[in-house]
């Protein structure tokens, strides 16, 4: 981590200080802090350079893209600095937010435009509900009570769910098309009682503490910006209640980018950790899981808690 006055300094310049109020809005390649600022590459590469070498910001490589946001792993003044940022920097101004939402909008619909045209008969879908996580959030699933299923697809997870456990189960996602499908594959399984809503993860078809546990099992990665949803996940939460998480470690499969409309190529356990941090959940456990059998992808699974009322 560089030291304070370098850190000091890399705010200094009006520009490169935009630029890190930018990136407390989310992750950016490149090209796209560039098309939201309307800066040349050439100054964008060098702001961001500066932030890098500061400690302030990390670059991760995605394949052929580098994506840029604030570190995760901020010491106590970096912190400061980055909180300062955040409440005395230069608020984006209502044309700079709503290229950010078209951004995110692009995003999110190149992914709806796949997930659209799926169908769970093709053998390539196995690797949209990689079961490689599945028994490990089985395992940490509490027994009774509710559980809903985010992004369900062509609700892969659901039988296991509801069989496995006595746990009520709801599947949510925003596609119809996947509810259909996980619909027909109740059906096919004898499977009663699950219900299916659609609905997007960042504004959930639910009321606030409605069920006791999440699963988000290879969902994330397909998300325009996935700690942005953290906070809706919890208000569904019940106090006390489990988030179970299973994504992919990072890897360099880009074709998946391009062929399953994968957003990420993996995530970093440590983003994870710190999304759930700031989102208030606790009580975190990370668990890399190892390749299972030759030519599969590292995955890993996080359970996390939304902290009890007070007194309760």
């Amino acid at each position: 981590m560089a030291d304070p006055v370098t850190q000091l300094k890399s705010l200094s310049d009006p520009g490169r200080l935009q630029l890190a109020r930018l990136l407390l809005e989310g992750t950016f390649n490149v090209s796209e802090v560039c098309e939201v600022l309307g800066a040349p590459q050439s100054t964008t590469s060098r702001h961001l350079k500066i932030l890098v070498d500061a400690g302030l910001v990390t670059g991760r490589r995605e394949g052929r893209l580098i994506f840029y946001a604030w570190r995760s792993d901020l010491d106590a003044a970096a912190a400061d600095l980055r909180h300062w940022v955040a409440a005395h920097g230069p608020e984006l101004t209502s044309e700079l937010r709503r290229r950010v939402h078209t951004l995110w909008e692009a995003r999110r619909e190149r992914t709806a435009a796949f997930f659209a045209t799926v169908d769970a008969t093709d053998p390539g879908a196995a690797w949209l509900g990689s079961a490689d996580c599945l028994p490990a959030i089985l395992a940490r699933l509490p027994q009774g009570g509710s559980v809903l299923d985010l992004g369900t697809g062509t609700g892969r997870l659901l039988p296991d769910l509801a069989t496995s456990t006595d746990n009520i189960v709801i599947g949510v996602d925003a596609s119809p098309s996947m509810l259909e499908q996980a619909r027909a594959r109740l059906l096919a399984a004898g499977v009663q009682g699950v219900q299916l809503r659609l609905g997007d993860l960042a504004h959930l078809p639910l009321v606030d503490g409605e069920v006791d546990a999440v699963v988000a099992n290879m969902v994330l990665h397909h998300l325009p910006e996935p700690g942005r949803v953290f906070d809706e996940i919890r208000r569904v939460l019940k106090p006390g209640g489990t988030f179970l998480i299973g994504d992919f470690l990072p890897h360099d499969q880009e074709w998946m980018r391009e062929s399953l409309a994968d957003q990420w190529l993996g995530l970093a356990p440590e983003d994870v950790r710190s999304w759930l941090g700031s989102a208030g959940f606790d009580a975190v456990d990370v668990q890399p899981l190892p390749p299972n059998r030759p030519g599969a992808l590292g995955v890993f699974v996080v359970q996390a808690t939304r902290p009890p009322m007070h007194g309760a």
